[in-house]
This record gives structure tokens, C-alpha cells and sequence, in this order.
């Protein structure tokens, strides 16, 4: 009898656990989501590099890819999005990747503020 108990046990722990092992999953599709998604930022242009099609800014927080405050350098899609930015200006900029298996954000849109 208690290997009986024991054994419906063992079953019941397995059919318990089967939720928890489908919670990953749902994680890693959340993550796909949030990589094939774009992100708005704000900030100010540090530098500007048109040779090559990259600017620097120090960016405000990113709260939808859990970044925080700092500076770093971004290529943008395009060169003519950098038409006009210049050192000193508060921009507005939209983050998004040119290829969904993309390890890198690049920046598709930004506009002074």
C-alpha cells in the first residue's frame, strides 16, 4: 500500500510540474517579442559619425529593454537620418533591428525634440 502512495506520488509531482516546464516557453516567445519589437528612446547627441553612419548619444532609460541611462554608440539604417543632428541636441529615436536574429538595436527613426 505505501508503494502504491508512493508511486501516485511521484505521478501526481510529474503531472504538477507540467505547467512550470511550458513557463520557458512562454518566456522565450515574450523575448522573441521584445527583439522583433522597436523601443522609443530619448536623449542627446554626444557625436556624429556620417562616414560611419553612426552617432553617439547619451540616452535616457529604456524601460521596454531594461536599460538603463548611459552613452553609446548606434548605427542608424540610413545616413540621411543623421541629416541636421549635430553635438548638443535632445533628440527623440526609435530603436529597431534590420533583421529579427539581430544581436545588435540599431536606430530606424530620430527626430530633435
Amino acid at each position: 500500500m505505501k508503494k502504491r502512495i508512493g508511486i501516485i506520488a511521484l505521478l501526481l509531482a510529474g503531472v504538477a510540474s507540467l505547467p512550470l516546464a511550458a513557463q520557458p516557453m512562454a518566456g522565450m516567445e515574450a523575448q522573441k517579442e521584445t527583439e522583433q519589437a522597436r523601443h522609443q528612446g530619448t536623449g542627446k547627441v554626444v557625436s556624429v559619425d556620417r562616414a560611419k553612419s553612426r552617432i553617439k548619444l547619451a540616452h535616457e532609460p529604456i524601460k521596454s529593454l531594461g536599460w538603463s541611462a548611459m552613452m553609446m554608440d548606434f548605427s542608424v539604417v540610413k545616413v540621411s537620418l543623421l541629416d541636421g543632428l549635430k553635438e548638443g541636441d535632445a533628440v527623440r529615436f526609435e530603436l529597431g533591428k534590420t533583421k529579427p536574429d539581430e544581436l545588435v538595436w540599431v536606430i530606424v527613426k530620430i527626430e530633435r525634440k
